[in-house]
């Protein structure tokens, strides 16, 4: 039972551990150099990795770019939270799922805009997949970590 209750531990610290530096460094990336930067290095290197030929985004009109860049500090926020529960998770395990349910929403974001305003590049349908699948995976590991940690006691 430790040890099941040490992987469940370890693999949520791990999880969000690397989510939280992947949005610590896209919020970095987006704020500094830019979304249409950001995007566009990784809509190459998703082309380049996946083989497909299709054409890449159009380019971030200002306005687009201004608001992308405010939400940065928001999205680099929540890569710090994320960092912090990881590092102290059985202090702050209560707000993984909050976190969670945050990152969810993002998925539906994007959903939505795919139904409202079209299909885009397919890296960020990939995104939204992740961002829909993901979530659900914490809420069932913090699950499991509670029902490890009742049973140990």
């Amino acid at each position: 039972m430790m040890r099941q209750h040490l992987l469940i531990r370890e693999t949520l610290r791990f999880l969000l551990a690397v989510l939280g530096v992947t949005a610590l460094l896209i919020a970095l990336s987006n704020l500094l150099l830019g979304p249409g930067f950001t995007a566009g290095g990784a809509e190459r290197a998703f082309d380049a990795f996946t083989g497909w030929q299709g054409p890449s985004s159009a380019p971030w009109q200002p306005t687009m770019d201004n608001e992308l860049r405010f939400y940065s500090a928001l999205w680099g926020g929540y890569g710090i939270a994320m960092l912090a529960t990881a590092r102290n998770l059985d202090a702050y395990l209560r707000f993984v799922p909050w976190l969670a349910v945050v990152f969810f929403v993002g998925g539906v974001g994007r959903a939505i805009s795919w139904v409202q305003v079209g299909a885009p590049h397919p890296l960020f349908l990939n995104l939204m997949a992740i961002e829909l699948i993901v979530p659900p995976i914490f809420l069932l590991l913090v699950r499991a970590r509670m029902a490890t940690t009742a049973n140990s006691k």
